[in-house]
């Protein structure tokens, strides 16, 4: 046993060294990058962000500072002010994270200044963040996320994911706070889902965080094991993630023993034998990481789950060994958790009375009462703080839904004032247009009338040089020259006319036969559609009475039969008639779905992913940014195509996890259906052989989408669908002149 724990601790202390070399190699490629950018063109100065934060994390904090005032200094003398409020903007958060608060707000107010000299609505963005983050821990809560709304506005549409995200993560810790789960929920998924665009590793290893803290908090406000092994599940990708991508990691290794302390803690509350294994091979984990950077906290917490592993496997030494290294863990922290050490003497105490250790249990028992009555004194003391903090809770309640209240108004305006802008630029356009115009008229009455005065000046050289007869015969050949001029004018635009209106008449053929496609395919989906009510309605009204009056009368019978081999097949009877009706009410329920008619797309999916998921099958959805905009029509359609995916995925996959992700940006609808199935070889699919595939296509050529299907053998297979929210264009009526 001791050699095996050995050979673990060293692996582990292995994988450390390895992340401290590329924590060393990152530090050094961001260096280079910071050495070779230029002044010139501003890019040292924005190199000079990561170079300084990378200075931080390896404890070079001097370094750090002097490379951040000389940056500055230089910034300061540019006419734009978007580099030095973007280097003041750090040196605020830098500063508050060495102690200093009253210079950090010196220095925020700074970045705020010059970030009022510049356009970059980036750099006001993360501004805004900067100041948020100092407020939100500060204890201004409310402010901070009156702060980070404005920052969001500011960031939207600039490209900034990054600083995005940060605001994402800000605002869900402050809503985790509060226990707005809605808003909290909110926020974790928009981190989520500006992570999986982007596929940044550190992004990634941060919402995936976020995600396991989420379901972990719902495990423990509902009970519910599925939200356990979602959280399971995301904490495990986390990890995976750090040790995958440990150069480009932009957070700190005592992270990824945060979040090996609470894979442990999710797994030691399972009796089963392989929890134990995980939670004890999670706890180890966290115990090598947190002793490589010295973080007592975690280190304490990871022998404390050791020792109930080995207390609950009749390992009482151990469990004593593993309890004084936790004490010895908890003692070297700085502030001492109140709850912490009365835990350990208790157990300590606990361990020494069962074996028969008197002295030594007296003795920690001791300890656990004065470490108690500490606890209670501080609950004393704090239950003041507490009160003020239910106090301030109300007061944040209040002021969350007048946030809310803002957020509505200034939707609308957004609205009005988009409205407002579409009606200018259209006023715009039409008096570019006449200003055109205006000036062909001009340009044509200039020309006009310099062949007039070029026709007198050569009659009047005429009539100067020849007789009345020869000027005579000027004029008529004038004339007759104007004549043929003028019906050459003629040709020529009759000529356009008729050309103009050929191409006219073809593109209203094209449009005529696209239309017509559109109304087949339209008249197919709806005949398909209305077959199905009618077959759901046949099946539930027809079949389904007589399965029910078929039960009643054997019910009926049941009671009358005295044979106990007669009532068994009775019996037997009536629940094959139940699993009848069931069967027909989920085919009636498949072929139209009442739920997708009254409440909408989104319930439709959860309630088809809750009834498609079985014991060796879960069928999870994740509905992002999703309102509901699509007419009923087009979300039968939807639901047919997530419909037949998922049953290609049931029936040709094996898969035990399939994920529905559908989400709405920019005017365009995004679809994803994963499974981690067995997968295929994409290059020998033959299309015209596969049905589902036929099917989905046709349905996404009514929604003018586009369909992108990803899969290897073993991996798994991802189809990925986007169309947009408008609706097909209808026909426009051309004329000409």
């Amino acid at each position: 046993m001791r050699s095996i724990v050995l050979s673990f601790t060293c692996s582990l202390v292995c994988c450390l060294a390895v992340l401290v070399c590329r924590a060393q190699d990152a530090l050094d490629a961001v260096a280079k990058a910071y050495q070779q950018a230029s002044y010139e063109n501003g890019e040292k100065f924005l190199k000079a962000g990561p170079y300084v934060r990378a200075l931080f994390f390896n404890e070079r904090r001097d370094e750090a500072i002097a490379v951040l005032e000389e940056n500055i200094r230089l910034a300061r003398k540019r006419q734009d002010g978007k580099y030095a409020a973007y280097l003041y903007g750090l040196r605020s958060l830098n500063t508050f994270i060495l102690g200093d608060s009253v210079r950090a707000a010196r220095y925020i107010d700074s970045a705020s200044v010059f970030a009022a000299r510049t356009a970059d609505r980036k750099i006001k963005g993360y501004v805004h963040y900067c100041r948020g983050w100092l407020l939100a821990r500060a204890g201004r809560e409310v402010d901070a996320v009156t702060t980070f709304v404005e920052g969001l506005r500011l960031l939207e549409n600039t490209g900034a994911h990054t600083y995005q995200r940060s605001i994402y993560s800000e605002l869900y810790a402050i809503y985790a706070n509060w226990r707005a789960t809605d808003l909290q929920t909110k926020y974790a998924y928009l981190n989520l889902g500006l992570a999986v665009k982007w596929k940044e590793p550190s992004a990634l290893f941060d919402a995936h965080m976020r995600m396991g803290h989420l379901y972990e908090t719902l495990t423990s406000e509902t009970g519910n094991p599925s939200f356990a092994d979602s959280a399971v599940r995301y904490y495990r990708s986390a990890i995976a993630l750090f040790e995958d991508n440990p150069s480009t990691m932009g957070t700190s290794p005592t992270d990824l023993a945060h979040a090996a302390i609470n894979l442990a803690n999710l797994h030691l509350n399972n009796a089963d034998t392989a929890d134990r294994r995980q939670a004890e091979k999670y706890a180890r984990k966290a115990i090598a990481i947190a002793d490589q950077y010295g973080h007592t906290q975690f280190k304490a917490a990871g022998y404390g789950i050791l020792s109930a592993l080995a207390r609950s496997s009749h390992q009482p030494e151990n469990a004593k060994t593993y309890l004084l290294a936790a004490l010895a863990a908890a003692s070297q922290e700085t502030a001492m958790n109140t709850e912490t050490l009365p835990l350990i003497f208790r157990n300590l105490a606990e361990l020494s009375e069962g074996q028969q250790e008197h002295t030594e249990a007296l003795h920690y028992y001791k300890q656990y009462v004065a470490a108690a009555e500490d606890r209670f004194d501080a609950e004393k003391l704090e239950l003041s703080a507490r009160l003020e903090a239910q106090y301030e809770r109300a007061k944040q309640q209040q002021a969350l839904g007048q946030l809310r209240l803002e957020s509505a108004q200034k939707e609308q305006q957004l609205k009005l004032m988009d409205a407002r802008a579409a009606e200018q630029r259209q006023a715009i356009e039409v008096m570019k247009l006449n200003e055109e115009n205006q000036r062909q008229q001009l340009a044509f009455a200039n020309l006009q009338n310099q062949q007039k005065e070029q026709e007198l000046a050569a009659v009047q050289r005429e009539v100067a040089l020849k007789s009345r007869i020869s000027q005579t015969y000027i004029i008529l050949f004038a004339v007759a020259l104007f004549m043929m001029a003028l019906l050459f004018y003629a040709y020529r635009q009759r000529s356009k006319t008729l050309t103009q209106q050929r191409h006219l008449h073809r593109l209203e053929m094209e449009q005529v036969q696209q239309q017509h496609e559109i109304s087949n395919l339209t008249a197919m989906l709806s005949g398909q559609e209305q077959e199905r009510s009618r077959l759901a309605r046949d099946l539930h009204d027809g079949l389904g009475g007589l399965l029910s009056g078929t039960k009643i009368e054997l019910s009926a019978v049941f009671s009358r039969v005295n044979d106990a081999a007669a009532r068994q097949q009775v019996t037997r009877s009536l629940n094959q008639l139940d699993a009848a009706v069931n069967e027909l009410r989920r085919v009636a329920h498949n072929l139209m779905p009442e739920l997708l008619l009254k409440y909408g797309l989104t319930e439709a999916i959860r309630e088809y992913c809750n009834r498609m998921s079985h014991g060796d099958l879960e069928v999870a959805a994740e509905i992002v940014s999703y309102t509901d905009s699509l007419d009923t029509n087009r979300q039968v359609v939807v639901y047919r195509i997530i419909q037949e995916l998922v049953n290609n995925a049931m029936k040709h996959a094996e898969a035990k996890h399939i994920l529905i992700q559908l989400a709405q940006a920019d005017g365009t609808l995004y679809l994803t259906v994963e499974d981690d199935g067995k997968g295929f070889d994409i290059v020998t699919l033959d299309g015209r052989k596969s049905a589902g595939i036929h099917n989905v296509q046709s349905r996404l050529d009514y929604l003018k989408g586009h369909l992108n299907l990803i899969s290897e053998p073993g991996m798994g297979t991802t189809v990925e669908i986007e169309f947009p929210l408008a609706q097909p264009a209808k026909i426009i009526q051309a004329s000409g002149s």
